[in-house]
């Protein structure tokens, strides 16, 4: 799905769970919709509906849908323009492109002279934090291979929260006209933002690369522009160092730009020569301009641009669609008569031994959102200290995984919030092939706290959903006793 039709799908979808009056959009409006969308897309009235994913047909029947239900928000609410125009941080790289290229040539001026020196330029303390940041990229990626860490962002990730940032500040502007609507925007932020994040990460990941990339690039050409005009004479100078290692030093740091220029490093002789000693020494800096951005050439700007375009390959990829998204299609279009098949769904107890009256709860609450056909498969309840065992617990073949808690455990970051990271940070999870939903039953604290102490059963449902939500997921909190 094209994000912008993605941002469509959401903005609706935030208006429709916001809006439970049908203020905004009525329901009427709602069921025509679909039913147009179901009609002008072709669509049969069953539909093979993957666990994890929604297919291509359903795909394009909610963005048909969401596309006529945003015409009639739209009319009353022109401000919603505002938001689904929006374009993150496109003039933001623009700038910085341009800004990087100024501080290139900058930097080829940094000492004010028309000497260089070949040991102690700039240039190298530029390569040098080039190596830092592919060290850094390179221990990313493998951090991302071995799947130990499932949020191994993608350099930079504070650019995102800026992004963000700027979004949430045209959402709040959006409170003045109109307040119910301003809250369905709000959510539709989360949810947006959560979908494209590893998109926009890899874009401003690109973006950076490119912009380092025409730092050296102003830097070569700053050179050149004051070789035009100006005497540069090249030499060196040192205090701990001869010609003989002096020409060891250079024979290393030019290597690259020596083998493809086809420029020679000077022998200790000559090097000795162009020694500044007491105002005299140097020569006419034209071949070690020519080495400078060659290496600027070799191993800063070829790598960095390899860099942005797997960034943009990434990025390319679209964002990914939520979760969310296959119960709300079956929300969406069930009255409108497509009947949805679904498929195995793999329940992983944690500390909690449920009985087969809440299995069945769970399996109804589950084919309500992802049709009549759906299967559980149990897995054995996962002990307090067996947490490790939980990402193995996984069938095959599943279409959605479910972590079952209880709300009469307290959440603890050791054990339940290490089960909730091993299971989303799993293959099948973390490749999209199973969707991860955390359910959270009530129902034996429920009975145990009594309508008297509502107060405290609300407090521990407000504990699980921050403690799951600072996981990158939601909780479902149900009451699922028999």
């Amino acid at each position: 799905m094209r994000e912008m039709d993605l941002r469509a799908v959401l903005l609706v979808k935030a208006i429709e769970e916001t809006d439970r009056d049908g203020r905004i959009v009525a329901p009427a409006d709602r069921l025509a919709a679909a039913r147009d969308a179901r009609r002008e897309e072709g669509e049969a009235a069953s539909l093979r509906l993957d666990a994890a994913r929604l297919p291509a047909g359903a795909q394009r029947m909610l963005v048909r849908r969401a596309h006529i239900l945003l015409g009639r928000v739209r009319a009353s609410h022109p401000f919603v323009d505002e938001v689904l125009a929006f374009r993150a941080g496109r003039w933001i790289a623009i700038a910085l492109a341009i800004v990087a290229f100024a501080a290139g040539v900058a930097l080829s001026a940094l000492d004010g002279s028309q000497r260089i020196n070949v040991l102690a330029f700039p240039l190298w303390g530029l390569v040098g934090w080039n190596f830092v940041v592919y060290a850094v990229v390179l221990v990313a990626a493998m951090r991302s291979l071995t799947q130990r860490s499932r949020r191994v962002r993608a350099f930079p990730g504070w650019t995102v929260d800026a992004i963000a940032s700027r979004l949430s500040a045209a959402i709040a502007r959006a409170r003045r006209y109109h307040a119910p609507l301003a809250d369905a925007l709000a959510r539709y932020a989360t949810e947006w933002q959560g979908a494209v994040r590893p998109m926009l990460a890899s874009r401003a990941a690109a973006a950076f690369h490119v912009a380092a990339a025409i730092l050296a690039a102003g830097l070569a050409a700053g050179l050149y522009l004051r070789g035009i005009v100006l005497d540069y004479q090249a030499g060196w100078e040192s205090t701990f160092l001869d010609a003989t290692r002096v020409r060891q030093v250079l024979a290393v740091l030019y290597a690259p730009a020596s083998w493809l220029t086809g420029i020679a490093i000077p022998d200790a002789a000559a090097l000795d020569a162009i020694r500044w000693r007491n105002g005299a020494g140097g020569e006419n800096a034209a071949r070690w301009i020519h080495l400078l951005a060659a290496t600027l050439l070799v191993l800063v700007i070829v790598p960095r641009l390899l860099l942005a375009a797997v960034a943009l390959v990434r990025g390319a990829a679209g964002p990914k669609l939520p979760p969310s998204l296959t119960p709300y299609f079956l929300a969406s279009f069930r009255e409108a008569g497509v009947n949805v098949e679904g498929g195995e769904v793999r329940v992983i107890p944690y500390a909690y031994q449920p009985v087969e009256g809440v299995l069945a709860a769970l399996r109804s609450l589950l084919a309500r959102d992802m049709g009549d056909h759906v299967s559980l498969s149990t897995a054995a309840p996962i002990a307090y200290g067996e947490e490790e065992s939980a990402a193995q617990a996984i069938a095959n073949g599943a279409g959605a995984v479910v972590l079952l808690f209880t709300l009469a455990a307290t959440p603890e970051d050791e054990n339940h919030g290490r089960v909730i990271e091993l299971v989303r940070d799993a293959p099948a999870v973390r490749s999209g092939s199973a969707a991860l939903r955390v359910v959270v039953d009530e129902g034996p604290y429920a009975a145990r706290m009594g309508e008297a102490l509502a107060a405290r059963l609300e407090e521990r449902r407000r504990a699980w959903r921050e403690f799951v939500a600072a996981r990158g997921l939601a909780a479902q909190i149900v009451n699922l006793a028999p």
